[in-house]
C-alpha cells in the first residue's frame, strides 16, 4: 500500500533525505524535475509549444529546470516568472542563472506583462504546488485565470497551484489542469470529486524520497495496490460445505434483478453454498437464473418479512431489491437482534438503518456496510465538502465499529478503526444500476470463505472494480452492464493470482 502523507510530511521526507542519502536540495530539484519530464515526455507529442509559468518558490525552481531540459531536448519552451525575484528562494535563483545561459525568461510582474496563450499550447504550472501558504489573489490570480481561460492543456508540477494537498478547496484562483504529475506519492486531494476538474489525470514519479521513512510516517490514509490484497486458497480436501456457506437475504416483487446479481456474484466469487431467502414471487426466477443457489421462500408474496439465522450457514448478507416496506423493516430488526457475527448490508438494508438509526447500535462489531454516496448522506446527514465527507466516514466506521465502503470513484474503504484505503480500480462505465449488488455478492462471498470482515471488503471493492476494467476493455464504457462485471470476474480473481 502507499501511503497518503500531508505536505508537511512530505516536506519532512525531502529534509531527511537530503540530509540522508545525502543529496544537496537542487539537485533533488534537478532529479525531480528530470522524473516530471520523462512522464511529461510520454503525454505530450513532440512539436508542441510549451509555455511553463513559474513563481519564485521551490515549485517555481522546479519549473526552471523543467524548461531547461525541455530546451536541450529541442523543445519549443517560452518561460514567464511571476513575481518578485526578491523572494526567490536560493534553488531558485541557482536555476535561474542556469537557464538564462540557454534562453531568455519573461518577467511578469504586472497585469500587462500576462502573455496570451493559444488554445493550442501546452501550458506547465510551476507557480506554487504544495508551498501554498494562503488563497491565490492579485497577479497570480490574473495569471491562472488566463491560464483557465485558454483552453490549452495544462500539466502542474506535483499539485495546482492554489490548492492545498490536504485541505478543502481555498477560496482563492486554482489551475485547472489536466494532468498532474505529482511527486513520490499522491495527495488526498486525488480521490475527492470536488477536486477533479483542478487535479485532471493525475500521475505519481518516484523522485527517490527516503522509502523507510516515508513508511514510518503516521498516516490513516492509504492508496491500495494489487499486492496488498490476499484471496482465500483452497486445499486439497476442500468441499463446498468448507468453501463458504452464505444466507443472502434479497429481493422483492419487481426487483428481483437485484437479488440475481448478487447471488451470480456471489458464486463466481467463490461461495460453495448460497442460499437465498427471498418472497415467493422470486421462486422461479432464481431457480432459473441462479440454479446453483437453494431458494427459501418467504411466507409472504411481495416481500420479505421474517428471517433468523441459521446454524448452517457462516455469513448473512442483506439488502439487494429487498424495498423497506415496515415489515421488512421489522425483520431486518429481528435479524441485527438476532445475530452475533459479522453481516453485510447494503441497498435498502441501508435505507431501513437510516429510518432506524437505534438499529445502528445494535449492528454486530465489525459488520460491512457498502453505501453509495446517496445512501451514505441518508445515514450520516449533508456535508459541506469531500473533506467532511471523510470525516463523518471516519466517524461512522468509528463510533459503531463497522467496515464501511463509500462507493464512486476511487471507493474509501474505511477499517472500524478509522484507516482510509482508496481503491485503485474501476471505471465510469460502472455507474449502473446493480453495480453495487453485485459488489455485496463478491464481498459476502469471500467473508463467507472466512477472510476477516476488513480483508473481504477491500478484496471485493478491488476485485469489482478490476471485473470493470476487464469488461470496459471488452464491450467499452458506455455499453458496460452490471451483469458484465459477474462475467469478468474470473478475469479479476486471475490476475490477483499472481
Amino acid at each position: 500500500m502507499i501511503p497518503i502523507l500531508t505536505a508537511q510530511q512530505i516536506r519532512d521526507a525531502d529534509q531527511y533525505t537530503i540530509g540522508h542519502e545525502p543529496i544537496t536540495s537542487i539537485n533533488l530539484m534537478e532529479r525531480a524535475s528530470r522524473a516530471f519530464v520523462r512522464k511529461f515526455s510520454t503525454l505530450v507529442p513532440g512539436g508542441s509549444r510549451i509555455m511553463i509559468f513559474c513563481g519564485t518558490g521551490n515549485n517555481g525552481g522546479d519549473g526552471l529546470v523543467i524548461a531547461r531540459v525541455l530546451i536541450q531536448q529541442a523543445h519549443d519552451v517560452s518561460i514567464f516568472v511571476v513575481g518578485s525575484m526578491e523572494r526567490a528562494t536560493e534553488d531558485f535563483k541557482v536555476n535561474f542563472e542556469r537557464l538564462s545561459v540557454l534562453t531568455g525568461i519573461h518577467q511578469v510582474a504586472n497585469e500587462d506583462q500576462i502573455p496570451n496563450i493559444p488554445g493550442n499550447a501546452v501550458v506547465i504550472d510551476g507557480l506554487f504546488g504544495s508551498g501554498l501558504s494562503r488563497p491565490v489573489s492579485g497577479l497570480f490570480a490574473n495569471v491562472i485565470d488566463q491560464i483557465n481561460k485558454s483552453g490549452a492543456e495544462v500539466y502542474a508540477i506535483d499539485i495546482s497551484s492554489g490548492l492545498y494537498p490536504d485541505q478543502p478547496l481555498s477560496e482563492g484562483a486554482v489551475v485547472e489542469a489536466t494532468h498532474t504529475i505529482s511527486f513520490q506519492t499522491p495527495k488526498l486531494i486525488f480521490f475527492l470529486p470536488e477536486m477533479r476538474k483542478y487535479v485532471g489525470q493525475w500521475h505519481v514519479v518516484d523522485i527517490g524520497l527516503d522509502e523507510p521513512f516515508i513508511q514510518s510516517c503516521e498516516t490513516d490514509a492509504f492508496f491500495t495496490q494489487a499486492r496488498d490484497i490476499a484471496l482465500p486458497s483452497r486445499s486439497t480436501f476442500d468441499h463446498k460445505g468448507s468453501a463458504g456457506r452464505l444466507l443472502l437475504i434479497a429481493g422483492s416483487k419487481g426487483k428481483m434483478g437485484a437479488a440475481t446479481l448478487s447471488a451470480r456474484a456471489a458464486m463466481r466469487s467463490g461461495c460453495g453454498l448460497l442460499y437465498i431467502h427471498t418472497p415467493c414471487c422470486g421462486l422461479n426466477i432464481l431457480q432459473v437464473n441462479v440454479p446453483e443457489a437453494m431458494v427459501i421462500e418467504d411466507e409472504h408474496t411481495e416481500v420479505i418479512t421474517e428471517v433468523m439465522p441459521a446454524d448452517n450457514v457462516d455469513v448473512l448478507a442483506m439488502g439487494p431489491g429487498i424495498g423497506t416496506n415496515s415489515l421488512t423493516q421489522k425483520a431486518l430488526a429481528d435479524l441485527i437482534l438476532h445475530t452475533s457475527e459479522p453481516m453485510v448490508l447494503d441497498a435498502d438494508a441501508l435505507n431501513i438503518l437510516a429510518l432506524n438509526p437505534e438499529l445502528l447500535n445494535a449492528l454486530p462489531p465489525e459488520s460491512i456496510l457498502t453505501p453509495h454516496p446517496g445512501e451514505f448522506a441518508r445515514l450520516v446527514g449533508a456535508w459541506r465538502s469531500d473533506f467532511e465527507k471523510l470525516e463523518k466516514l471516519r466517524w461512522l466506521a468509528k463510533t459503531y465499529q463497522l467496515n464501511v465502503v463509500l462507493k464512486g470513484a476511487y471507493s474509501a474503504v474505511c477499517s472500524s478503526r478509522g484507516y482510509l484505503y482508496f481503491n485503485p480500480t474501476g471505471n465510469p462505465g460502472m455507474a449502473t444500476a446493480g453495480s453495487g449488488d453485485v459488489l455485496t455478492g463478491i464481498v459476502a462471498a469471500l467473508l463467507a470463505q472466512g477472510m476477516a470482515p476488513f480483508d473481504a471488503l477491500r478484496a471485493g471493492v478491488y476485485l469489482h472494480g478490476q471485473a470493470g476494467d476487464e469488461a470496459a476493455i471488452n464491450v467499452g464504457e458506455i455499453s458496460l452492464m452490471a451483469s458484465d462485471l459477474i462475467e469478468y470476474l474470473p478475469a479479476a480473481f486471475k490476475k490477483l493470482h499472481f
